[in-house]
């Protein structure tokens, strides 16, 4: 934790000094208080302002929500705007929801807060980790939730992408009851060819070629380069906009199997 004057190196990490810039540190008080203009913080998106938040709850170790909301309203800044205070709670509760504070459990209250390990997680590693791994809390296909979700919440984002690919490559071998030696992109071509087992023959030809080719560039460009190389994801949502692509293919598997039965 920081000093009164001083700016957390952690809050540095996770909102940049551009952000920094926002907040003061009150000389003789025991935390920081938010100092953006009240029309700000009303415009800024929930998550953005949640972000800010937890880094000004993290920087202060303040741990009272219940008056870390009451000190907020009474600042200068938000005082004479219900909609900042509003905005501000809000945001809280954002915090909450998505599993970034928790309640102390030695607390009797119910008030008492605390910055929880997947808090930490995103002041170290931004707002864009936090969306990301909130596209895939929910609507997943349960054969990808299972195999691929886990690794990528640890971070694991090559691993994740390679097992979710991988059970799309097993379901599309045994849905088209082709031999192991079928794999990888020539495994597609087989399965959703002209004449292929996966293949819907009442389909026009447009939607045909469009879903074997679909599926073989998706194999191709996801799940080939990890099987050769080392892969660095610098870009956490790509990571989990792949995870969803192959939770698309298995819809699309969920769609040729009610069919073919």
């Amino acid at each position: 934790m920081s000093t009164p004057g001083q700016v957390d190196p952690l809050l540095l990490m996770a909102i940049g000094t551009h952000w920094v810039l926002h907040i003061t540190f009150k000389v003789g008080h025991d935390r920081a208080v938010l100092t953006l203009d009240a029309r700000i913080v009303v415009e800024l998106p929930v998550d953005e302002l949640a972000l800010r938040v937890l880094a000004d709850i993290h920087a202060t170790g303040a741990w009272n929500e219940h008056n870390y909301l009451v000190e907020a309203a009474a600042e200068p800044a938000f005082r004479a705007s219900r909609d900042a205070q509003q905005a501000i709670a809000e945001a809280m509760g954002w915090l909450r929801s998505r599993g970034l504070i928790g309640r102390k459990a030695d607390d009797s209250s119910g008030n008492g807060i605390f910055v929880t390990r997947a808090g930490r997680g995103a002041l170290n590693c931004g707002l864009a980790r936090v969306r990301a791994a909130h596209r895939l809390q929910e609507g997943l296909h349960p054969r990808i939730e299972a195999v691929g979700r886990r690794q990528f919440l640890l971070g694991e984002y090559e691993q994740a992408i390679f097992v979710a690919m991988k059970g799309v490559e097993v379901r599309v071998r045994e849905l088209a009851g082709l031999s192991e030696d079928a794999i990888g992109v020539d495994l597609m071509n087989k399965a959703f060819g002209p004449t292929g087992p996966l293949t819907d023959p009442s389909a026009v030809k447009g939607e045909r070629d469009g879903t074997r080719a679909l599926f073989a560039g998706a194999y191709a460009v996801l799940r080939n380069p990890s099987g050769h190389r080392e892969i660095d994801y610098d870009d956490v949502a790509e990571a989990a906009e792949a995870v969803t692509t192959a939770s698309l293919l298995m819809r699309i598997l969920d769609r040729v199997e009610h069919r073919l039965s």
